[in-house]
């Protein structure tokens, strides 16, 4: 009989999260818009308001901190603008952590 294969283990995959679970001063690749049913018929609104103002897939983030309490608002920087975004908000973009050179 012969032994089984031993596999290699490849690299560890990253967990997809949101936004809103991230750390002030990481910098992140924004992955997709998710769907919050928070927002009930206004969701696509939402979604369509942070494509508006530039939350794409792919767009590069860094979070610059929180508000009173590590809670609302949220502030990232994307491109050299600053946003303000509520938890709810920052829940609805999906985030990787970006690769360092």
């Amino acid at each position: 009989m012969t032994p089984s294969p031993i596999s290699t283990a490849s690299a560890p995959q990253q967990r997809p999260r949101s936004l809103d679970q991230c750390r002030k001063g990481e910098t992140l690749r924004i992955t997709e818009l998710l769907s919050q049913p928070a927002f009930g018929a206004q969701d696509e609104q939402v979604t369509l308001r942070l494509k508006e103002l530039g939350f794409l897939p792919g767009v590069s983030m860094t979070v610059l901190g929180y508000g009173f309490l590590g809670r609302d608002p949220l502030a990232v920087k994307i491109a050299g603008t600053k946003f303000a975004l509520r938890r709810s908000e920052a829940s609805k973009v999906a985030v990787a952590t970006e690769d360092q050179p």
